[in-house]
């Protein structure tokens, strides 16, 4: 490990790295949005401080909310978004090159992706050598059980730079980084994020402070966050707190628990300048074939069910890409064909990801979609996060609350609750196997048992090791002459590899045979 960290070392380039301010701030956080860009426009903007994030990922197992991209080319699209935000509020950002292998809910998961955790903490030990912050923040922590765990690689984070706060200074750890100028470096305090506003020894920053410009730091923010387009951050409601909040989690010596200064008590240090440039590592991105050579038996086998299928599009274009591989005919459907078209003419309409919030046509014609499903038709809807569906119970025929739980294993095994079910025989049978090979999770914002109505049949069943989640990931009713099906499952990630047994079952949704009037 040692021999090839060195190695490492020795293919970057070299420079002067230089810093404009006596003070230093280092910002660490998991994905391309989880930066407190806030407190790091305070300490630059207000203050002239030198201001870093690392990120660990590039957060290319994220979703993307405005176009198809995913794996390697949204981490291209997020690293971007990332150097525009920090261009507003004036940090510099720096990439760790972790895996963003998709949603964890483990640190020990994550660990195992990245290669193990002194890899990791290598890593950030090393650009904490170079950058060589006095004061260090992050978002995340290191809680790893429920219910307040975060995110697994958001626990990593947590859990790498409290152990980085002693490693970065400890001269006997990963001694090949002390060369070319670089020494160990002591952080003097590492801050959490702390939202708990009972609690009371807390460091309290003011953001509602403005700048040369006349804008609030919290403004500053909010234009910043706003560049994070992929994940939605442009649409994000903005709520103005006018100040953050830290919990001082370790310190080189006593300073005092609270303030309104991250910094308080601390004096300036001479920093010898270091002669090793400090650059981005590069993305383990994990590659993921696309294999379009499915056996087209499954095309056959649709083509005399599916005559013309009308598609609800909304930001990503997999559904169109399977539908046009397997020469099926469809139209997609406007907001004036959902408004006043014969909608009859569909033996199915299928509605894309989230359509609920990226097709206002939609709620506005929902009842027409339901009355169509009533009279025959067969409705086939994709996952929608619980801000788009659940106000009055969502918007199938009965009664769906959707919670944000999900099975983050891709190979988490999957039990058929109803074999007999059609989705599970016609036009395709789905074997055990037909559920090997799916990429980054099973499903994503479960329906809840609880409120959800038990009018619609609960057809699979899965979990993360020791971690029980509801029985939704396929819901299935049989309305009136027609069907209804609601699929939490992320079909879309498996579609896009042409993954046989995704492929087999989606076409099952569309082809069911009890639907359709013509």
């Amino acid at each position: 490990m040692k021999k090839i960290f060195f190695l490492l070392l020795l293919s970057l380039p070299f420079y002067v790295f230089s810093q404009n301010s006596a003070f230093t701030i280092l910002c660490v956080a998991a994905h391309p949005d989880d930066e407190d860009g806030a407190t790091l426009a305070y300490y630059s903007k207000l203050k002239g401080y030198n201001a870093y994030t690392i990120f660990y990922t590039r957060g290319e197992g994220g979703q993307n909310e405005i176009g198809p991209e995913l794996n390697e080319e949204l981490g291209k699209i997020r690293e971007q978004e990332c150097y525009d935000a920090s261009e507003i509020q004036g940090s510099t950002p720096y990439f760790l090159g972790e895996l963003d292998f998709g949603y964890s809910k483990t640190a020990k998961e994550t660990f195992k992706f990245w290669g193990g955790e002194d890899s990791v903490l290598a890593r950030l030990v090393y650009m904490i050598r170079v950058i060589r912050p006095d004061v260090v923040i992050t978002n995340h922590d290191t809680i790893t059980t429920k219910p307040n765990r975060q995110h697994g690689n958001h626990q990593a984070v947590g859990i790498t730079i409290y152990d980085a706060f002693d490693k970065a200074s400890d001269q006997n750890y990963h001694t090949e980084q002390l060369v070319n100028g670089i020494t160990p470096w002591q952080i003097k305090k590492l801050f959490f994020r702390q939202n708990d506003t009972l609690k009371t020894d807390v460091f309290e920053i003011d953001i509602s402070q403005k700048d040369a410009s006349g804008k609030s730091i919290e403004e500053i923010y909010y234009d910043a966050l706003a560049k994070h387009r992929t994940q939605g951050m442009d649409k994000s409601e903005r709520k103005y707190t006018g100040k953050r909040r830290f919990e001082l989690i370790l310190s080189d010596k006593m300073y005092p628990v609270e303030g309104n200064d991250l910094f308080e008590g601390l004096t300036p240090v001479n920093k010898s300048n270091v002669i090793t440039k400090l650059k981005s590592y590069p993305t383990r991105y994990n590659y993921i074939k696309s294999d379009p050579e499915v056996t087209l038996d499954i095309l056959m086998s649709v083509k005399k069910d599916i005559k013309k299928l009308g598609l609800i599009k909304t930001y990503d274009n997999t559904i169109e890409k399977i539908l046009k591989a397997f020469r099926i005919d469809y139209d997609t459907l406007t907001p004036s064909v959902l408004e006043s078209g014969n909608l009859s003419y569909y033996k199915t309409i299928l509605l894309d990801l989230r359509a609920y919030l990226y097709r206002p046509d939609v709620v506005q014609n929902n009842s027409r979609l339901l009355k169509y499903s009533e009279d025959g038709g067969n409705l086939v809807v994709l996952y929608n996060k619980p801000q788009d569906w659940n106000e009055n119970g969502g918007f199938g025929p009965y009664p769906i609350y959707i919670t944000s739980e999900r099975v983050t294993e891709e190979d988490a095994k999957v039990t058929v609750m109803q074999p007999e079910n059609d989705l599970f025989n016609y036009p395709n049978k789905i074997y055990s196997s037909d559920w090997v090979g799916w990429v980054q999770e099973r499903n994503i914002y479960l329906p809840d048992t609880v409120n959800t109505s038990s009018q619609y049949e609960k057809l699979l069943a899965m979990q993360d090791e020791e971690d029980p989640v509801p029985s939704t990931s396929l819901l299935y009713k049989k309305y009136g002459k027609g069907t209804y099906t609601y699929c939490a499952l992320v079909l879309y990630r498996q579609l896009k590899i042409f993954n046989e047994g995704a492929i087999k079952l989606f076409m099952n949704m569309i082809s069911q045979k009890h639907s359709g009037s013509n």
